[in-house]
């Protein structure tokens, strides 16, 4: 009886994980909210959403900006089109010093442009106070995806620093040095870039951007002050002009996790398998700037997670869902085995993301939960196709 009323516990509880993580923005996004539409140069804000328009020829496109984050990017006649949205920081906080993991969220529909030579999708942002250049600048990029005919290569980086393990794919890491234009003074300035490119492109995704950083920082690339972080469009050619293209992000978001997702982002929860988890301005040369190329695992045991009570065998109970880069999650097929391996996606019960935890063999489930998050609660853990539910209560 003990042995069935368990069963049906964990069967309820991936029920309701499965209804908590329903709204799959991979498969049901749609632009929201109050829009704003413009065809030339210019940095703003709709609602707590700061955006950008950017090309080399001051009118290459259109791009329209939603108030929930979203955004349709289209490319006419531009030579480097840039357009973007999400967090606008302030340059006053390094990552370390946000209080949570920045997490940004896409969903691409594109069209293949015309004569595009490269193209970054994914994540953008800029960051000062990094020694190594005279400007101290740092412009940063996390590329999911792209335009062009394929995935940028070692042309990107005067440095390639090597791959990394993040948000359930393989990235390769590049420093770069470049003297163009810049978020900061005016003029050409030199300045670092530094890439994270995904081995295969996706049209949907989390990207855990804090995680990328901390990866960046064990090779040696050193972080500074947060100015952005945004949802990226964008593409170029360096003799000629793209003639065409279009970049639509039906769900954009970039938000805070710390528990409680904040509402001055721009939309899926992470799947990572790495370790541990604008205002308007006068000068829009300034706040953007174009880049060309040139430039033994054992499954974890009963007793590693929670008190011992009914909820502790509940804790203990493997569930599967189906779900690849996604929030959304589905009842199984079969069966599948957490593993205390890699990184984990952590989530309450109602099914909001809540930040990533380094898994450990011979660690305890409920100690990684406690000492991220420091809250007694149920937790849903996510690894791969496994779920776990995890009971965490202080000592």
């Amino acid at each position: 009886m003990k042995t069935r009323i368990i069963g049906a516990l964990a069967l309820c509880v991936a029920f309701a994980a499965s209804a908590a993580f329903a709204q799959d923005f991979c498969s049901n996004a749609q632009h929201s909210g109050d829009k704003v539409t413009i065809s030339s140069n210019q940095v703003g804000k709709i609602g707590d959403i700061g955006y950008e328009l950017w090309d080399e020829n001051g009118s290459g496109g259109n791009a329209t900006f939603y108030s929930d984050g979203s955004m349709d990017c289209n490319i006419t006649s531009a030579k480097d089109y840039l357009c973007r949205a999400g967090l606008s920081l302030g340059s006053d906080k390094t990552y370390k010093e946000l209080g949570g993991d920045m997490i940004a969220e896409f969903k691409l529909v594109k069209n293949s442009g015309q004569n595009v030579q490269y193209s970054y999708i994914g994540v953008y942002g800029w960051m000062e106070g990094v020694p190594g250049t005279a400007s101290n600048l740092v412009e940063y990029y996390v590329i999911d995806n792209t335009l062009s005919q394929s995935m940028p290569g070692d042309w990107i980086g005067n440095e390639k620093k090597g791959t990394i393990q993040v948000d359930g794919g393989t990235y390769t890491v590049y420093r770069n040095t470049r003297t163009g234009p810049a978020i900061k003074n005016s003029g050409n300035v030199t300045f670092y870039q530094y890439f994270s490119v995904r081995s295969a492109p996706r049209d949907c995704g989390t990207i855990n951007i804090s995680e990328h950083m901390r990866e960046w920082e064990k090779m040696g690339l050193t972080m500074g002050k947060l100015y952005e972080a945004k949802v990226l469009g964008e593409a170029g050619n360096t003799s000629t002009n793209v003639t065409g293209g279009k970049m639509d992000f039906p769900h954009a978001k970039v938000y805070i996790s710390n528990g409680e997702q904040q509402e001055s982002s721009s939309s899926e929860a992470p799947s990572s398998s790495s370790a541990a988890p604008e205002s308007s301005s006068s000068s829009v040369a300034q706040s953007s700037s174009s880049v060309g190329p040139a430039s033994s695992s054992d499954a974890l045991s009963s007793s590693s997670a929670g008190p011992a009570s009914s909820s502790d065998a509940l804790s203990s109970s493997s569930a599967i869902f189906n779900g690849s880069s996604s929030s959304a999650l589905a009842l199984p097929a079969e069966m599948k085995v957490f593993r205390m391996s890699g990184t984990a996606q952590v989530f309450d019960m109602q099914g909001k993301f809540l930040g990533m935890v380094e898994l450990k063999a011979g660690a305890s489930l409920k100690e990684i939960v406690m000492n991220k998050f420091g809250k007694s609660g149920m937790y849903l853990l996510k690894q791969g196709a496994a779920v776990k539910v995890v009971s965490a209560e202080k000592r």
